[in-house]
């Protein structure tokens, strides 16, 4: 009977389980997957050394295919080591639900992964954490969702987590300078006032590693940092319980006056959006009233009562009849000036 073991190395080239060591020892065949995470040339030759079995490494193209590893686990025992932890990745959890549809007997042998051990490097409270961001190099959509999690996150209280995509076929990937050039790109994209040159970022690299390393400091000093080899994590702090500030000033080595709370003055979107509305549509309402004198008086009321329905409304908390208030004022006032009856340039 087979089966397929899928085991977390945690982080680092030592920081495999014995539970782990004892699943790669017991299986007939093991294979290192390479292509998650830049693994360290050290890591092959530990698992080896501590388990006395060969590790084959077995790359992305191998894994997604997934049918070599599958006809094995049909008949004998495979142990599947990844980094981290081995569920983190989509692949991974398509691989077993394959091998579980066939009939094949699935097991995890979990290992430390970056989303827990962020907090514990960082000394923020690891139940503040909005749920991770893979940041690539590729899209400037996803870039931009990116912001809008930090955004989001800010609002809510918590803490931002980037995980920065390596490819390791290619050995390039999103370095912390390029986040932070993109994540400051998207806020002249949106102009929501969420991130400035002077917000507060964390980056850590190669955790678990010997040469591991935290730094913290200014989006602006980030982009112009060099922060060694991958891989490499990014977290944008939300508000900072006391404890988190304290931590953060010990491990940085800097006075807590300057680990800043970056959701300060942070604004909903509505908040940012519907006064520039309510007045430009204010400032039209009053040209619309001087040109057209007494003309088409309830059509110019109605619009003023919705813009003060959406300021109540904005008052209140309730964004999207905001938004729509605002909207129904300025459909009306443009409707002035499709008839002809005025010339607003707005």
């Amino acid at each position: 009977m087979g089966e397929l073991v899928f085991v977390g190395l945690g982080l680092g080239d030592k920081g495999v389980s014995l539970a782990g060591i004892d699943a790669i020892k017991r299986a007939d065949v093991a294979y290192l997957e390479t292509y998650t995470s830049p693994p360290s040339p050290k890591l092959a030759p530990n698992l080896e050394a501590a388990t006395g079995k060969k590790i084959e490494p077995i790359d992305r193209e191998a894994l997604e295919n997934g049918e070599k590893i599958l006809k094995q686990a049909s008949t004998s025992s495979v142990a599947l080591a990844v980094q981290g932890d081995p569920m983190i990745a989509t692949t991974h959890i398509d691989l077993r639900g394959r091998a579980i549809s066939r009939g094949i007997a699935t097991r995890i042998v979990h290992g430390a992964a970056i989303s827990s051990a962020a907090a514990s490097e960082s000394g923020l409270h690891v139940y503040k954490f909005g749920g991770p961001f893979t940041f690539t190099r590729e899209s400037k959509n996803s870039h931009q969702e990116a912001y809008q999690s930090v955004h989001r996150n800010l609002l809510g209280g918590q803490h931002t987590l980037f995980l920065l995509e390596y490819d390791v076929e290619k050995s390039s990937g999103a370095e912390p300078a390029f986040v932070f050039e993109r994540l400051l790109a998207a806020e002249k994209n949106f102009k929501l006032g969420v991130l400035g040159d002077g917000t507060f970022a964390l980056i850590l690299s190669r955790v678990g590693m010997e040469d591991q390393a935290l730094w913290g400091g200014s989006l602006e000093d980030g982009r112009r940092g060099k922060f060694g080899r991958p891989p490499h994590a990014v977290i944008i702090p939300g508000p900072l319980h006391f404890t988190e500030a304290e931590a953060l000033s010990s491990l940085l080595r800097i006075e807590v006056s300057r680990v800043p709370d970056n959701a300060a003055g942070v604004k909903r979107t509505a908040q940012v959006l519907v006064p520039k509305y309510v007045a430009k549509a204010k400032k039209a309402l009053g040209q619309a009233r001087l040109a057209l004198k007494d003309k088409h008086e309830d059509l110019l009321e109605n619009a003023e009562l919705y813009l003060r329905d959406s300021e109540n409304f904005l008052a209140n908390n309730q964004d999207e009849l905001a938004m729509l208030g605002v909207g129904y004022a300025e459909g009306l006032i443009d409707a002035l000036n499709f008839q002809g009856e005025v010339n607003l340039d707005w």
